[in-house]
């Protein structure tokens, strides 16, 4: 049919690519935390919005790092090879 091609337009599977290769490398430069075991840290009340709690738990990994118990966050794509 005329009019309704049935592949791909070059135009679609670059933006595609251009698409993936932007997803992919926001997904490599997100910060990971290394594995650690913090037995005390910050407090949120269980009833505390989202953000306080998110900021609670930063000030204690922030106080783990500045402590030695715990390493600092790197890049994810810095752990693809060790």
């Amino acid at each position: 049919m005329p009019g309704t091609p049935l592949h791909p337009t070059r135009r679609q599977l670059t933006l595609l690519c251009g698409l993936a290769l932007v997803s992919l490398g926001w997904y490599a430069v997100e910060p990971v935390h290394p594995d650690c075991l913090v037995l005390s840290g910050g407090y949120a009340p269980g009833d505390a919005p989202p953000a306080e709690r998110y900021v609670a738990h930063q000030e204690a990994y922030e106080q783990a790092v500045s402590d030695g118990a715990c390493g600092p966050s790197r890049p994810r794509f810095r752990t693809w090879t060790g």
